[in-house]
């Protein structure tokens, strides 16, 4: 017989409050190995399979930058550290599937400057048995066409 703890019995509440604010809009892709070629041009495109589309949040860890990097300038002098931000992707718990290196695209924001940006899944970082969220450790790809 189990017994119904106050936390399991309030989990579907907690992962329905942390839904609800997620309210942008991810497609999550994973590529399939095979690609189509334009006969035209004869450039080759990857083809993807869409693993979830749906509501997310996006964040940083907050508090102080957690990872460092090194920089130096052009003329090859050591520079100093530039605190890089670790990026979060929340998707709801009913989010199955999903792996590392699947691609996460924003396709609609309350912040414009979100929409097109595209995130690399790293690991996730819920594994827990009371989880109210899938949380991933996501890396930025860059976009050479975005407009800076």
């Amino acid at each position: 017989m189990t017994t119904m703890t106050p936390l399991t019995a309030t989990l579907p509440e907690l992962q329905a409050l942390a839904e609800s604010l997620m309210r942008d809009e991810f497609l999550i892709t994973r590529p399939t190995g095979l690609s189509d070629t334009d006969p035209d041009t004869g450039v080759s495109t990857p083809r993807h399979e869409t693993v979830y589309r749906g509501r997310g949040k996006l964040q940083t860890s907050g508090g102080i930058a957690g990872d460092q990097t090194g920089t130096s300038d052009r003329s090859g002098g050591i520079g100093g550290q530039v605190s890089e931000w670790t990026l979060y992707l929340h998707v709801p718990i009913s989010a199955t599937g999903l792996r590392e290196h699947d691609l996460a695209e924003c396709i609609r924001s309350r912040d414009p400057d979100l929409v097109g940006r595209r995130f690399r899944l790293v690991n996730m970082q819920s594994e827990k048995t009371y989880a109210t969220a899938r949380r991933w450790n996501v890396r930025e790809i860059p976009n050479p066409w975005k407009d800076t």
